[in-house]
């Protein structure tokens, strides 16, 4: 896998290929004020080459956005959370979503469709 991936100038995460070029890598700084569903959301639109302002990203189609973001944010005590995962598919991609800030994007397979 690559390393973290780097951000555009305007502080938008890349996400970057992983392995044989078999899916992406994005890393969501928990400590950003951008919410984890805007990180998906700017992560798919480099993937799929679009412009998020312009058409849409059916990310709320899979997943609630806000509840995504309180999936993984702190607890009500303030302790980070490190644990845990959650797996969905949007946009024809597979989202693997890492409480620890690894994000994993992959193209669907029509054999995963069945």
């Amino acid at each position: 896998m690559s390393g973290v991936n780097a951000e555009r100038d305007g502080g938008d995460p890349i996400p970057t290929l992983v392995g044989d070029e078999t899916g992406y890598h994005v890393y969501h700084d928990a400590t950003s004020p951008r919410p984890l569903s805007e990180t998906l959301i700017i992560a798919l639109a480099v993937i799929r080459n679009i412009d998020p302002t312009v058409e849409s990203i059916p990310l709320a189609d899979a997943v609630d956005p806000d509840a995504l973001d309180l999936l993984f944010a702190d607890t009500h005590g303030g302790k980070e959370r490190s644990e845990g995962y959650v797996v969905f598919t949007t946009a024809g991609l597979e989202v693997f979503a890492h409480a620890n800030g690894h994000i994993f994007i992959r193209e669907r397979t029509d054999a995963e469709d069945t």
